[in-house]
């Protein structure tokens, strides 16, 4: 009895050393390298008003940790979305598609309800057409006129040559962030940061295809990272119900499985000078 139950031991020991080291050798395929973990977003961004651009509803699952802990530690966190996300594919189909605009736009307040921001602005700009709609620098005046009264100290978004996914889109949001970050500092005469929100090169390498090799390619060092809560991703996912699948659907990985690999947001900075 005493040798079954010390073999019954010795397995679940090689078990729990065997799914450790799984775990290790599977988030090592997404980590970056050398990069800062650092603990206080309000502190690392210099900024007690952060205000985040982004084109579509669900665009802010990749920023859920840096929002999450910017809120805990009593910032005013804002959101800007271009669109209503009106031309997107239901994953999977829970309305019919003429309504699926109104549907994202709620979805996203939903969640910034969870989240607890403080304002969420939706310009209402054509899903797939935010670069035809208005040009970058009536884009950029348009943000201007948001920061203006949100009064951000910190901006963040879509690096823009890369867009997270290269969604022109993202990259129009991301050009338009930079400029209108730019002009705001120079209005207010003081120092804005502004810090893009990025992708895991080595899981956009492995796992992403040509498209995500390249925006690997396109991206600059993160200069730090943010250990992220896979649960505030998930609850996202959920929330976000017309696109529940989508990681499903496009990638074949779950949502749960890619949060356990992928346990970090990465971000780049810049200060921008009035």
């Amino acid at each position: 009895m005493r040798q079954i139950l010390f073999g019954l031991i010795v397995f679940a020991i090689v078990l729990l050393i065997g799914s450790q080291a799984a775990l290790w050798l599977g988030r090592s395929l997404f980590a970056e390298t050398g990069v800062e973990t650092v603990g206080s977003v309000t502190e690392t961004l210099n900024a007690q008003r952060v205000v985040l651009v982004f084109a579509h509803p669900d665009d802010e699952i990749t920023a859920t940790e840096l929002i999450s802990r910017a809120v805990a530690e009593g910032a005013f966190v804002a959101t800007i979305t271009a669109t209503r996300g009106e031309a997107g594919t239901q994953y999977p189909e829970i309305v019919a598609q003429e309504h699926l605009g109104l549907v994202r736009e709620g979805e996203l307040r939903q969640h910034g309800f969870a989240l607890g921001l403080d304002e969420q602005v939706v310009l209402g700009l054509p899903d797939g057409g935010v670069p035809e709609a208005m040009s970058d620098q009536a884009l950029a005046a348009r943000l201007v006129e948001e920061f203006e009264r949100l009064q951000p100290e910190a901006v963040v978004a879509f690096h823009p040559p890369s867009g997270v996914s290269l969604h022109p889109d993202h990259m129009a949001m991301g050009r338009a962030a930079l400029t209108a970050t730019q002009q705001y500092a120079s209005r207010r005469e003081e120092s804005v940061t502004l810090a893009y929100t990025l992708n895991s090169r080595p899981g956009s390498r492995r796992f992403g295809g040509e498209r995500y090799a390249r925006v690997a390619d396109l991206q600059p060092d993160p200069d730090f990272a943010l250990d992220a809560d896979a649960s505030l991703k998930i609850r996202a996912w959920r929330i976000h119900a017309s696109q529940a699948e989508y990681l499903r659907e496009t990638t074949g990985v779950p949502v749960w499985l890619l949060y356990t690999l992928w346990t970090q947001e990465y971000y780049a900075v810049r200060v921008i000078e009035p």
